[in-house]
């Protein structure tokens, strides 16, 4: 008996995920993929984000990988992660968070040079790291910001 309901409860369960359409996961049902598909160009997609969440600097050649990023709130409220494709070597992108993310109030806290460059800043109560790697055409940055842990 209890075989058979642990039976029923894996078929059940395998069923289910085999249905799942991926919905909060940049899935159909997702508003920024559904605006996509509402004759919005990617670019002016990638303006509307840009505007929301006003107090990080992006790279004009660089791409936002709309459908693996994911942002929660807006203005410098918001936290999440980014993904950006960029033109740049992972040097120059570097050098690019690293001049011009203090304009947007980050006060820099670590950066590491190497293979996988990093960068650590924290603005108010929270934090963003970026993580910038080399690639063919360029570079691949991953920036997550939240907000700092410990406080009460």
């Amino acid at each position: 008996m209890l075989r058979n309901l642990f039976l029923l409860f894996c078929i059940t369960a395998l069923t289910s995920c085999g249905s799942f359409d991926g919905a909060f996961m940049g899935g159909k049902n997702d508003p920024v993929v559904e605006s996509a598909n509402a004759n919005t160009t990617e670019e002016e997609l990638m303006e509307e984000i840009f505007n929301q969440i006003n107090d990080i600097p992006f790279p004009k050649k660089a791409k936002l990988d709309i459908l693996n990023s994911l942002i929660m709130g807006a203005d410098e409220d918001w936290f999440g992660q980014l993904i950006f494709i960029a033109e740049e070597s992972h040097s120059e992108a570097f050098a690019y968070w690293k001049e011009h993310m203090p304009d947007t109030g980050w006060f820099l806290i670590m950066e590491q040079q190497s293979k996988q460059d990093f960068l650590v800043y924290e603005k108010d109560n929270r934090v963003a790291i970026i993580n910038i790697n080399p690639s063919k055409k360029g570079s691949t940055a991953v920036m997550a910001v939240g907000p700092r842990s410990g406080l009460n």
